[in-house]
């Protein structure tokens, strides 16, 4: 037999094999006869299903026919089919039972085969990009897949079993398509394109790749047709259409106006106002233009779609609008689609968008011979916003271009007049330029020797012992290059105190660049910090040094550091590290030489937790901090700064305050003074304007009592003490300062503290007689 064979009696003994059975299972005659349930070829796993099958034979319910899983001798499992039979004696009574076994693993696999490839193509229909419908020749749908049903809106079980005409189609294209059914069923192939009725009545335009499907004996059995939503596509040829006709217009326009240069500017700026309008179909054009340092814009033409030509006379100041000019000045451009509610053009929203109902603005420099002669600015009025494209922008650009062309022009026919005027006039400034420059370097040399022997503590009041504590930790880090971190709260004097220390280090001859991070506008951090180099970016027509550049070999103060926005962060700790910048757009690494002093009001640490100041970057700058101390924790210092901004505004306002009342100096060492220095400096102010006589009248510290000390009491001040006990031990020492035996070694300072300390003092050497 081709089929294994084994016969078991009653006692499930397996008492006869077949040679196909032994080479089936791998086990030889001799390991299976005599064998008992479980078989050695039974698989564990099929241990409860045989066994239940093993009850039902001998109770001759069992089914004949059946599959299972056998195991080699090897331990592989493979699948068989089983027929089983009995044996009957003379009698009829069954004494064994044989099974038929046939190892179906071949049948099996081509059995998974053929799923796999039904499933394979049902999935690929199915996954089409395309839709696809077939149509039998009873012009019934009997396929759709899932990509039809989307371009239609109708599910499968709508479709399925629909004869012509079917729901998505448009009435009166039944005739035509039933046409064009019966052409594709005589052979041909066809490409159309109908408009098709979605679900929802959404009409859209598809395309319909169509074609026929044969039985064997090449007999037509259906139609299909590959189905393609193509709206979008003809919406974009429509819009590309548009583009070339506008795009044509804007080329006849630059053509126009090209042609206007070298003639009166005057009339051609307004033509240019007008055709740059009425191309764009912007509501306003406008050209205004800069004074001599570009701190104001002036209005020079409008042009109104419809008011025609209009003369308004605008102003725009820098000063009340910082962030517009800034960023004119750094993208030749501003491009900006809501102007009312954008941080470098809302500033002028009372005076000038709201006024004039100006919701959009794109604005474009305009160049001359030598500088910046001011902007074109496309205006867009209305109760909604404008997109502005790139195309525009590139269209604004080019008639910014054509104006600089015409301003050129004109300046240059002015310079040719003036040229032999203007030389002359340089060959005196020139010489007029060697004389200041002469004065300049004596006056320097002079400043550098003041500097020297001054210092610059004369412009800080103390008498406190805290606060002298932090000018000797200031005396002790100026002369490093070590990064120092000044925290203190406002108005506590930590841009004073930055100025001492470059001024007392080994700096002090290069410069002192300051940077206030909380003035500059997130989008010019980089480059104010690092400059950029010409063509970096849209409208970067020039190289920039910024502001680490311009401090090397001297000292960067970089002021509310607590401000810096995290994407700066590792460029600051970079340098901190390398001592290295890279300028934007630039393709080089920068070695610097800069000593870091920066300053906050904001706890650092606390920020590191908040994940809004980077922990490696507070490392980097904590190497010397110095604490300054708030108004209230130096409230013997109150006297001796009163007296300070007395004297100031008596000078400044021409007022001769000598006296203020006990009260309400006592008010003024009670109160907290939030506000620090500078308030108690700003209320002084305010006190001295008010006061009409010699007793300082102070806002808020009135006194209802009559008696009053004078302002300058030095009999009682630590001042007066210090002066007393410096002069006692610089006659001790017959006037000499510095060496061991000096003053300045008797009182424990450096010598350059305690000149500072006789300066303040107003201590000079006698003069012999």
């Amino acid at each position: 037999m081709q089929e294994g064979l084994y016969v078991i009696n009653l006692e499930s003994e397996i008492i006869r094999v077949n040679p196909a059975f032994c080479k089936m299972t791998g086990f030889s005659k001799e390991e299976l006869l005599g064998a008992k349930r479980p078989y050695p070829f039974a698989a564990p796993e099929m241990a409860s299903k045989n066994n239940e099958r093993y009850k039902l034979l001998i109770e001759t319910n069992n089914n004949p026919n059946f599959e299972n899983i056998y195991k080699r001798k090897n331990g592989e499992r493979f699948p068989v089919q089983i027929m089983v039979s009995r044996i009957n004696d003379d009698q009829g009574n069954v004494i064994a039972f044989f099974g038929t076994i046939q190892d179906i693993t071949e049948r099996r696999k081509a059995e998974i085969e053929l799923k796999l490839s039904k499933e394979f193509n049902d999935k690929l229909i199915m996954s089409m990009q395309e839709g696809l419908i077939i149509v039998n020749v009873d012009t019934k749908i009997i396929l759709v897949n899932d990509s039809f049903c989307k371009i239609t809106g109708y599910d499968r079980n709508e479709l399925l079993a629909q004869s012509q005409p079917f729901s998505f189609w448009k009435k009166e294209d039944y005739k035509k398509v039933l046409a064009i059914q019966n052409s594709v069923a005589q052979k041909e192939r066809k490409e159309i394109c109908f408009d098709i009725k979605r679900k929802n009545g959404e009409i859209i335009k598809a395309s319909f790749n169509s074609g026929t499907i044969k039985n064997n004996d090449n007999e037509v059995i259906a139609v299909y047709a590959t189905v393609k939503d193509i709206s979008e596509e003809e919406k974009a040829k429509q819009i590309l259409i548009e583009k070339e006709k506008k795009s044509n217009q804007k080329k006849n326009v630059i053509l126009e106006l090209a042609q206007l240069v070298g003639k009166d500017i005057h009339s051609s700026l307004k033509r240019i106002a007008q055709l740059a309008a009425e191309t764009l179909k912007v509501c306003r054009v406008g050209i205004w233009s800069f004074n001599k340092d570009m701190s104001i814009l002036k209005s020079e033409y409008f042009y109104d779609l419809n008011k025609g030509f209009i003369n308004p006379n605008y102003i725009i100041n820098y000063a009340d609008n910082p962030y517009y000019f800034e960023a004119l000045k750094l993208y030749q451009s501003v491009r900006v689609n809501d102007a009312q509610d954008n941080l470098i053009t809302k500033l002028f929203n009372d005076n000038y968008l709201i006024p004039n109902n100006i919701r959009s603005l794109l604005d474009v420099f305009v160049q001359s011979s030598n500088r910046y002669y001011g902007i074109v600015c496309f205006e867009h009025k209305g109760d909604f916003l404008r997109e502005w494209t790139a195309e525009e922008q590139e269209f604004a650009s080019s008639i910014a271009n054509i104006v600089s062309l015409m301003v050129e022009s004109s300046e240059r026919k002015l310079a040719e007049n003036k040229l032999v005027s203007a030389n002359e006039k340089l060959l005196k400034a020139n010489n007029e330029l060697n004389t200041l420059k002469n004065k300049l370097q004596q006056e320097n040399v002079y400043l550098r020797n003041e500097l020297d022997l001054v210092f610059n503590y004369e412009e800080m009041v103390y008498g406190s012992e805290v606060f002298a504590n932090v000018l000797s930790e200031i005396e002790k880090v100026a002369p490093t290059d070590a990064t120092v971190l000044l925290l203190g709260e406002s108005g506590t004097g930590k841009e004073l105190l930055a100025r001492a220390i470059h001024n007392i280090s080994k700096r002090n001859n290069k410069p002192l660049i300051k940077v206030n991070c909380s003035a500059i506008p997130r989008e010019l951090f980089e480059s104010e910090l690092f400059g950029h180099k010409k063509g970096s970016f849209t409208g970067a027509f020039g190289d920039k040094v910024g502001k680490f550049e311009l401090a090397d070999n001297g000292t960067l103060f970089l002021d509310e550091i607590g401000e810096l926005p995290l994407d700066m962060q590792p460029k600051i700790l970079r340098f901190l590290q390398e001592g290295e910048i890279e300028v934007v757009g630039g393709s080089e690494i920068k070695k610097l030489n800069v000593r870091v002093i920066a300053a906050t009001n904001r706890d650092l640490k606390e920020e590191v937790q908040k994940k809004k100041f980077r922990e490696d970057l507070y490392f980097r700058l904590n190497v010397f901090p110095i604490n300054i101390p708030s108004l209230k924790e130096r409230k013997e210092d109150i006297p001796y700064l009163v007296e300070h901004f007395v004297e100031k505004f008596n000078k400044a306002y021409g007022k001769n305050i000598k006296y203020i009342s006990d009260e309400a100096m006592t008010k003024l060492r009670s109160y907290d003074w939030p506000g620090n220095i500078r308030e108690l400096e700003n209320l002084i102010e305010r006190a001295s304007i008010l006061s009409a006589d010699e007793t300082l009248l102070i806002p808020g510290f009135e006194s209802a009592s009559q008696k009053v000390k004078s302002i300058h009491n030095k009999d009682y001040s630590l001042d007066a003490a210090q002066k007393t006990h410096i002069l006692m031990v610089l006659e001790q020492c017959n006037w000499k300062i510095t060496g061991d035996n000096g003053a300045a070694a008797l009182l424990k300072l450096k010598p350059s503290t305690l000149r500072d300390r006789m300066s303040k003092l107003g201590i000079k050497k006698p003069i012999a007689k």
